[in-house]
């Protein structure tokens, strides 16, 4: 059986996976500090809902933020 993956090539490719991994990176830490807020606070769900949500959209935000300045700085220096 052959491996099918490609690694990303194209500008949008590498776009998707900066979004991917910052999404995840924020919502690892949302889904950490939600459960830390349900112990004093209770409703485990609703604090992992929310703290992982903001995670995710800042995680997001950020690295769509880091790929662009990524990405004038290679076209600066090309």
């Amino acid at each position: 059986m052959t491996i099918q993956f490609e690694p990303p090539e194209s500008r949008s490719d590498q776009e998707f996976k900066t979004m991917a991994i910052g999404m995840v990176a924020g919502a690892v830490p949302g889904i950490v500090i939600g459960l830390l807020l349900s112990i004093p606070w209770g409703n485990p769900a609703m604090w992992v809902s929310i703290a992982g949500a903001i995670g995710i959209i800042l995680g997001l935000v950020v690295s769509t933020l880091v790929h662009r300045s990524r990405r004038k700085r290679r076209r600066q220096d090309a």
